[in-house]
């Protein structure tokens, strides 16, 4: 009697005890849950490939096995003192994932399967029709790229921007008729969709004064030009990247000179571009590259020679508000560009492409984002040349 109560009491606490050590061990790798996934281009300039990196709950990266994965061309070698501006190099598209191949001129489509992994479709990498591609756009069943047609890589074609319709499988087909072409050394260095309309926005000639192309997306899947586009800034120049607002009413673009962001108020039918306000400056070094958050409060920018993160609120008006800036540690010279917030808007991830590293930074009550702690942040990439795009899910 007493040897089997004995027993019971003993399983008890064992059971007891494995209850509490499993609860304390699922507390404490709580961080480590996996969340979400962050693709980018080591560019590679023989065997460009994709490095998949898992997010973890607490912003953590770690690179998931297999991982990168072939996208089937080159990369884009840089030559000494060389460098290349875009925003957009790798997209999702639903269960697609898109990304250049810069240094061969076509577009690689994958699935993205469980546990981030990615299937090549078939027919992938699809020819990009022009020189250099850098920036892709996505809008239900259209597909959009920048071929910027860098100089140092002596383009035989003008710069320009091309369609496609990828079907189902991620096949991409081209759009008849929807090439059109830049001036040479005025290339484009990102396209994107509005959220809310059939309007695609370009921004081009950034080593010069800066243009802003806004288009209307036709039935047929070509473009016609906005009123007003292109529109050159005033005051600032040199736009790279811009985000649309969450409405899509606006396009808030970066100006690299001044260091500043303008604001565009877009039509939705027509494409009509007209300045919204004066230049917003951040006081900071070369504002390029530009990210929204999920719900559309805040713009954040990339400042390449400060090397630094700038917030900013996104009033209701379509005007902003400076928040602050907050600096990016271990940067070796020049060296902060794309930045993308996680859907759940908690983390922010910015990329030094020259360091083969990204950021990680926890995003505040202030909105202004703080990076991790020096073990946690930068995550340093093991492959590739000059690290380019960034996207999340």
């Amino acid at each position: 009697m007493k040897s089997g109560f004995l027993r019971n009491v003993v399983t008890a606490i064992f059971v007891l005890s494995t209850m509490v050590v499993s609860t304390l061990f699922a507390f404490t790798t709580g961080a480590e849950t996996t969340v979400g996934y962050a693709y980018t281009l080591n560019n590679d300039g023989q065997n460009n490939s994709v490095v998949v990196l898992a997010r973890k709950a607490n912003g953590t990266l770690a690179e998931v096995e297999n991982s990168p994965v072939s996208a089937g061309g080159k990369g884009l070698l840089v030559p000494a003192g060389g460098d290349f501006d875009a925003q957009g190099a790798v997209r999702i598209a639903g269960r697609h994932l898109l990304a250049v191949n810069p240094g061969s001129n076509t577009i690689a489509v994958f699935n993205i399967e469980g546990n981030g992994k990615l299937q090549a479709v078939e027919g992938s990498p699809f020819s990009s029709g022009g020189i250099t591609p850098l920036s892709l756009a996505i809008s239900n069943d259209i597909v959009y790229v920048a071929n910027q047609a860098v100089d140092f890589v002596h383009p035989s074609v003008a710069p320009n921007i091309t369609g496609f319709r990828i079907c189902d499988s991620g096949a991409l087909t081209p759009i008849t008729g929807s090439t059109i072409e830049f001036e040479p050394g005025q290339g484009p260095a990102q396209v994107d969709f509005s959220p809310k309309s059939g309007i695609l926005a370009v921004t081009a000639g950034f080593q010069t004064d800066g243009k802003i192309h806004t288009y209307a997306l036709q039935t047929d899947g070509t473009l016609k030009d906005g009123p007003g586009s292109p529109y050159v800034s005033k005051g600032v120049s040199g736009t790279v990247g811009f985000s649309w607002s969450a409405d899509g009413k606006n396009l808030l673009v970066s100006n690299f000179r001044g260091s500043a962001v303008t604001v565009f108020s877009v039509d939705a039918k027509t494409a009509a571009i007209s300045p919204n306000g004066h230049p917003y400056p951040n006081r900071q070094g070369a504002a390029c590259w530009t990210a929204l958050s999920p719900d559309g409060k805040t713009l954040y920018t990339a400042n390449f020679v400060s090397n630094s993160i700038s917030a900013f609120s996104v009033n209701v008006d379509g005007t902003l508000t400076l928040l602050g800036s907050t600096p990016k540690r271990k940067a070796n010279g020049n060296d902060t560009k794309d930045l993308q917030v996680s859907p759940d808007g908690k983390y922010l991830y910015v990329v030094g492409p020259i360091a083969k590293q990204i950021a990680v930074f926890e995003i505040g009550s202030n909105r202004i984002p703080k990076e991790l702690s020096l073990s946690q942040s930068p995550f340093s990439l093991k492959s590739g040349q000059w690290t380019t795009g960034l996207a999340l899910n």
